[in-house]
């Protein structure tokens, strides 16, 4: 009886000390921002519609511990500026570039891209 008891507490310490998970990690609390933040589905579509398509992708990442979105192109005629935004869609001013970004992640590009083959 003495050992089913230690096999017992043994067994809710483990299942109390793991971290529950609620949702996307780092996300804005969605599974698909892509799709489920619309501010950022009307960009994606301009960005498919746009005759430079090819060129243009979005990405997540976090900037000073913060979900962000950038928008980047891999034209190699260009000269384009990063632009980041929170997850609310509003800009966030600032002089920053792709390698002030963490944990960066293509989550859209066209299915012609030329970045990424």
């Amino acid at each position: 009886m003495k050992k089913f008891t230690y096999l017992i507490l043994f067994s809710l310490s483990i299942c109390f000390s793991c971290d529950i998970f609620d949702g996307p990690d780092n996300t804005c609390s969605v599974s698909d921002p892509i799709n489920d933040l619309p501010w950022l589905n009307t960009i994606q579509q301009s960005y498919e519609s746009g005759e430079m398509s090819e060129y243009n992708y979005i990405g997540q990442g976090t900037y000073n511990g913060e979900t962000v979105f950038y928008f980047a192109s891999c034209c190699p005629l260009c000269n384009w500026a990063l632009i980041i935004q929170d997850c609310s869609g509003d800009r966030i001013e600032g002089n920053y570039t792709l390698e002030d970004l963490e944990d960066k992640k293509v989550i859209w590009k066209s299915a012609d891209s030329e970045c990424f083959n």
